[in-house]
């Protein structure tokens, strides 16, 4: 039987059904009481064009603050046209190397991704290196079997999966030809931080933000990481 991409978490690993119950609820509580933006002066950007990729079944509406944030911050975002995001799908793929391939004829585009679209992001850099300027992952997983109380979704959305692209999941975890951050939430309710966490030496930069994994997009110290990461690009 083949290596499953995700697996449920074991007890007493620290996240299961009652985290992502909690990760529902503080994504809810962002919509509805939104965070204030970050306190701290945020450098201005330099105009370059940067790509949103979002998580697993999540899509361009959940990156909206984000979106927003980096225009007041100078970039120019874009998001990847996706509405649901079911992970490696042909068509998913697809999309995105269309996507990256029209933004780069701007210039070398920055790829910020969400969870699941941060390691779509990782394997996008590291096949299309000359329209890449930089990546920063939120929360994303760089090591499988992913430990997540979503497996069973993801399980059930398996067939659609590229096998090429799951054939090479491992190459994920490599060091990138192009500068990476990663960021993590203080409190993540979804996936294990250490199956996100990059590995030294691996020419990337590990920062920790208190957030949970459903506001690390739209979390004040969460923006300012990520501002501070396209600053340096």
């Amino acid at each position: 039987m083949p290596e499953r991409v995700a697996v449920y978490p074991a007890a007493g690993s620290g996240i299961g059904w009652a985290s992502w119950l909690r990760e529902i609820a503080a994504g809810m509580a962002v919509t509805l009481w939104p965070a204030p933006p970050p306190s701290s002066v945020v450098a201005r950007g330099d105009g370059h064009r940067v790509l949103l990729i979002p998580g697993f079944s999540s899509g361009d509406w959940s990156l909206v603050r984000l979106k927003a944030f980096l225009q007041r911050s100078g970039y120019r975002p874009a998001t990847a046209g996706i509405w649901f995001n079911p992970g490696p799908t042909r068509r998913l793929m697809r999309r995105l190397e269309t996507r990256l391939a029209a933004l780069s004829g701007e210039g070398k585009v920055t790829l910020i991704g969400v969870s699941l679209g941060g390691t779509l992001a990782r394997d996008l850099a590291r096949r299309h290196p000359d329209q890449v300027r930089a990546v920063i992952t939120l929360c994303s997983p760089v090591r499988f079997p992913v430990t997540t109380p979503l497996a069973p979704f993801a399980s059930v959305l398996s067939p659609l999966h590229v096998s090429v692209w799951v054939a090479r999941r491992h190459d994920i975890e490599k060091p990138l030809p192009v500068p990476v951050t990663a960021l993590h939430a203080l409190k993540d309710g979804v996936v294990l931080r250490e199956q996100c966490w990059l590995a030294e030496p691996s020419g990337g930069r590990n920062v920790v933000v208190a957030a949970r994994h459903m506001t690390v997009a739209s979390h004040p110290q969460a923006l300012e990481a990520i501002a501070a990461a396209l600053a340096t690009c």
